[in-house]
């Protein structure tokens, strides 16, 4: 129950799928979670009341039961009827350690990031569903470039592409300066902008095997805490021009990438995307083409939101 679990609850809620909820297990006293539930400094107060029970707490006198258990083996999904889990630590990736979900009486389950080892399936991109019992949907920032890269690719072909993620600030980083592996994401987050590797290329490259060894990403953290930007620089094998591509979208928008993607001609800021569904927003007025080929494509998503909403179309599926 971190930020996407918590966020994931409030999506159900909005969907009315809160009844197909039967628990959630974190480590945190029940009272925090209820709190953190109650009070979000990003989404506001969630909108009715949430009451602690005997075995849990309820939402709209729904009662969702609430484990504390921190050793996945341990736990017992069969007894209370679970079908599927979401795995929503970011911890438990790798399919040796997720399946013990499955061992503990769970059908499916529905991780809320890339895996190590399970092939990810993008809304989008992909059109039929895996057949495994344990599913990788990937994460927010590649629920937002794979759909464009996939419609750019069948469409212009691709050369290379070049991938910038400038969002907010993560649980990872550090408030004040800090030692940390990785050296500059240990310097103040709220203080500065602070480019960093992310090694999301190797997943791409899965996605897309014609792309192997064409794809670079990397990731800019800026001072606010949720909002990114996805910057693409793409070199087309075909000639276009931007107002084709912009047009492209605004089809593919209202068909094969309906509700996935849109597109907005807006002068927005990362704050105007915030509660948007969609896993990512081109603005248009950004579009540019240099030369017929050479591409940047300017992509805004809401981290929490527009993710969240697609692992909810996910359990929809499921």
């Amino acid at each position: 129950m971190g930020r996407i679990g918590r966020t994931l609850l409030r999506v159900l809620h909005q969907r009315n799928m809160l009844t197909s909820v039967v628990a959630v297990n974190d480590i945190m006293p029940k009272e925090n979670l209820i709190y953190l539930l109650t009070y979000d400094s990003i989404r506001g107060s969630f909108p009715t009341e949430i009451k602690s029970t005997q075995n849990g707490f309820s939402i709209n006198d729904q009662e969702i039961m609430y484990l504390q258990q921190p050793n996945l083996a341990e736990l017992n999904w069969r007894t209370h009827d679970v079908n599927i889990v979401v795995e929503a630590t970011g911890l438990f990736t790798h399919s040796s350690e997720a399946k013990h979900h499955l061992v503990a009486g769970a059908n499916k389950v529905l991780l809320t990031t890339y895996s190590k080892d399970i092939a990810s399936t993008i809304l989008g991109v992909h059109s039929t569903q895996p057949s495994s019992t344990l599913i990788s949907p990937g994460d927010c920032t590649i629920n937002c470039v794979a759909p464009l890269i996939h419609t750019i690719e069948k469409t212009y072909g691709i050369g290379s592409v070049h991938i910038n993620v400038i969002q907010g600030y993560t649980t990872r980083q550090e408030l004040l300066d800090s030692p940390y592996k990785g050296l500059r994401r240990g310097r103040a987050a709220a203080h500065s902008i602070i480019p960093f590797e992310v090694n999301i290329r190797p997943v791409l490259e899965t996605i897309f095997p014609a792309l192997s060894g064409k794809i670079e990403t990397m990731s800019t953290r800026v001072p606010i805490p949720c909002g990114a930007l996805a910057d693409l620089s793409i070199v087309l094998k075909n000639r276009t021009d931007a107002d084709s591509l912009n047009k492209l979208f605004q089809d593919s928008s209202q068909n094969e990438l309906k509700n996935i993607v849109s597109i907005t001609f807006d002068p927005i800021v990362s704050v105007d995307v915030l509660g948007n569904a969609h896993s990512s927003v081109i603005d248009g007025t950004l579009t540019k083409v240099t030369n017929g080929t050479h591409v940047k494509l300017l992509a805004w998503f809401d981290n929490e939101w527009g993710y969240s909403n697609r692992l909810a179309d996910w359990l929809e599926k499921m």
